[in-house]
């Protein structure tokens, strides 16, 4: 008897739990925040690689937050941006943008507008030794 009352309990909730509706599972599914990717560490020195042989690339991090200095020729350029994961957004300069992602040794444009558009797909290689080979 009292094994077909559990059993009875449990065809119970079994049907309970059936008769949520797809949208109210959605909807506390979204609620849930989604995990935050932890940035790749992306700090040091970076050297431009084909079309950016002239370029250094010089980056601070200090766990999302990327402060860094592209060098061309012994002209500077500040940057700043944040990790998201993988990817390295630097914040807009006047009206250009741009996104690198980073896998293993090498930071690769994947994302510009403006005049850095033409870089998307280059890429920066982690530096050996700690100078670039110009």
């Amino acid at each position: 008897m009292q094994s077909l009352a559990r059993s009875a309990i449990a065809t119970a909730a079994l049907l309970g739990a059936a008769a949520l509706s797809p949208p109210v599972l959605a909807r506390s599914a979204a609620a849930e925040p989604l995990p935050a990717r932890a940035p790749v560490m992306v700090a040091g020195l970076w050297c431009g690689a084909g079309l950016l042989h002239k370029y250094v690339l010089e980056i601070e991090q200090e766990y999302q937050r990327v402060e860094a200095r592209l060098i061309k020729r012994g002209r500077v350029h500040e940057l700043t941006g944040h990790m998201e994961g993988a990817i390295l957004h630097a914040d807009p300069q006047r009206e250009h943008t741009m996104d690198l992602l980073a896998q293993g040794n090498e930071l690769r444009i994947i994302g510009a507008s403006g005049m850095l558009a033409l870089a998307k797909g280059q890429f920066f290689t982690r530096a050996v030794g700690g100078s670039c080979t110009h």
